[in-house]
């Protein structure tokens, strides 16, 4: 099991550069295609708005769109060529732009996206996209931070572990990474200090899962509440060294695209690291 294909989010944000740069990296790794997809939420102009405004107006902005995408597509095979990635694709979507980044993610092996930003207004399109693709791709995403990936990926990961659909399916999509890695550590946060025989069991379980892939990790679980377990991995991730955080993203209901859930939102809204999240 390998990546061989890789979705990577692209728009006029200067994020695009950084998820561009952990793309490449594992792209050049495995190896894997790049597909480098320009989806950004006014890149086109529909046939009622033009009406209603000037030519020149039209002009001008369809000038600027089409300038806009081919800067991003020029700084994309630029960035490919200079890390040695040669088997690259380049699109622009139409339609919808979150339903044409959902398309793109599902029909590759991973999807690589931007931390949303906290601007109100970018923000809420990037978090529409980010939590659309993880919902709905069914694909593994990873999430990039505002800082960009560290000097290394993947080489230390955490594993946010609970006896759930989700974090078995996140472990299962990270493999090709947790095999390369130089060290594992899976981290279970309880509630209460209440631990079940069936604990025991899913913990036995998901390390001899690890171990018949060749990856010796052993299970810690710790107590803190669920208010606070999302602090407390970003704490554990740093103590750790981790460069890399795998988990289940939502195993709680949302009700819309825009609603986090839980732990994943406060990971999502405040990580330190790359985070690899599954559904």
């Amino acid at each position: 099991m390998t990546f061989r294909s890789i979705f990577v989010h692209q728009d006029d944000s200067s994020q695009s550069e950084l998820t561009l740069d952990a793309a490449l990296r594992l792209a050049r790794h495995y190896p894997a295609e790049l597909d480098g997809g320009y989806i950004v939420p006014t890149r086109e102009m529909t046939p009622m708005a033009s009406a209603f405004l000037p030519s020149d107006m039209v002009e001008a902005r369809l000038r600027a769109t089409a300038e806009a995408q081919a800067a991003a597509e020029a700084r994309f095979r630029k960035a490919a060529a200079a890390a040695g990635v040669k088997s690259i694709r380049w699109s622009a979507p139409a339609g919808d732009p979150v339903d044409a980044a959902v398309v793109q993610a599902r029909y590759s092996d991973l999807a690589v996206v931007s931390q949303p930003p906290r601007d109100e207004r970018a923000g809420a399109f990037a978090s529409e996209l980010v939590n659309a693709v993880i919902m709905d791709s069914g694909r593994p995403v990873l999430v990039v931070p505002f800082i960009g990936a560290g000097k290394t990926l993947g080489e230390r990961i955490l594993i946010a572990w609970k006896d759930s659909r989700e974090s078995a399916r996140a472990v299962d999509d990270a493999l090709p990474l947790i095999k390369d890695a130089k060290a594992v550590e899976v981290l279970a946060v309880m509630p209460r200090d209440d631990e079940s025989v069936r604990d025991h069991v899913t913990d036995i379980a998901v390390e001899g899962f690890l171990k018949r892939h060749q990856v010796h990790a052993t299970v810690k679980r710790t107590v803190a509440p669920d208010i606070q377990a999302g602090e407390f991995l970003l704490s554990r991730a740093a103590d750790f060294g981790a460069d890399l955080i795998v988990m289940g993203g939502y195993s709680r209901p949302r009700l819309s695209r825009l609603v986090w859930g839980g732990v994943s939102k406060l990971l999502l809204d405040s990580m330190t690291v790359p985070v690899l999240m599954s559904h």
